[in-house]
């Protein structure tokens, strides 16, 4: 049950639409929600973060931070749920690393698409760090930046520890007897067979829970993973995508890319990210 949910946010004015979505979603849910605004020192040019970082003097970050506190505190100030506003300032490294291991605990978290922040870089070091060390489900929401209740969702299978959490966490989003695909995705054609029997599990966990489980394989044909899940996503018209994240090393999807730092920077629907 979700209860206690984190936005995070770099910038009040460009979160704007993701503060108000996030304030529906609490008003919904009955539930805290916690408004976490990140103060860095200023970016001379923001696409080459985080080497053209300015040195700010603590103080005045405090003081940026303070200000921006007052602007989101305002914007909620009509909200039915129960809001809270607080800031972490420091310089860019050290918000990354903090944010998600520290501070507000919750049962979900919350990060908009890059147009709602004024540092990309920041944003998807962000996402990374409250996958890799929150121990708590994050949901990245796309363009539209809300999320309705969730009638039809969707979830990425590989039978791993990672997408055995995804699937825990998403039967606490989704709404009771929604609808669910599982779905694996093959290289080629050959390789359908197998993934489709792997998904026996799931199905049966998932109708236990009494949701309509539906398993799919399906082929990249020369298309990445993510590519591949998004597209069935949105062809099927689900709600929301949920994966299993980092099933390989952080570093290996730095250097070869991967499906979770691809979602994260792309995502064409709203993404539950688990580990």
């Amino acid at each position: 049950m979700i209860k206690d949910i984190l936005l995070v946010i770099d910038d009040s004015v460009r979160a704007d639409p993701i503060i108000h979505a996030a304030c529906a979603l609490a008003e919904r849910l009955a539930a805290t929600l916690t408004i976490e605004i990140l103060s860095a020192g200023p970016i001379l040019i923001p696409t080459l973060a985080p080497m053209t970082e300015m040195y700010i003097p603590t103080a005045e970050l405090a003081r940026d931070q303070a200000v921006r506190i007052e602007a989101v505190s305002a914007m909620v100030a009509t909200s039915n749920a129960t809001v809270r506003v607080v800031g972490l300032h420091d310089d860019l490294f050290m918000l990354a690393d903090r944010t998600g291991k520290a501070g507000p605990i919750a049962d979900l978290i919350l990060i908009g698409d890059a147009d709602l922040w004024a540092v990309a870089w920041l944003r998807g070091r962000i996402a990374e760090t409250v996958v890799m060390g929150s121990g708590t489900p994050l949901i990245i929401l796309s363009g539209a930046t809300s999320l309705a209740p969730v009638h039809h969702a969707m979830i990425g299978w590989k039978d791993t520890s990672e997408a055995r959490r995804a699937l825990h966490d998403l039967i606490a989003v989704i709404t009771p007897h929604a609808k669910v695909d599982v779905v694996g995705v093959g290289r080629n054609e050959a390789a359908l067979p197998a993934i489709l029997d792997s998904t026996d599990e799931v199905v049966r966990h998932l109708r236990a829970h009494g949701f309509d489980a539906t398993p799919h394989a399906i082929a990249a044909n020369g298309q990445s993973d993510a590519e591949a899940l998004q597209g069935f996503a949105l062809r099927q018209g689900a709600d929301l995508l949920a994966v299993g994240a980092f099933g390989h090393s952080r570093l290996r999807e730095v250097v070869f890319g991967g499906v979770t730092r691809a979602l994260i920077e792309h995502p064409r629907l709203p993404v539950l990210l688990s580990r």
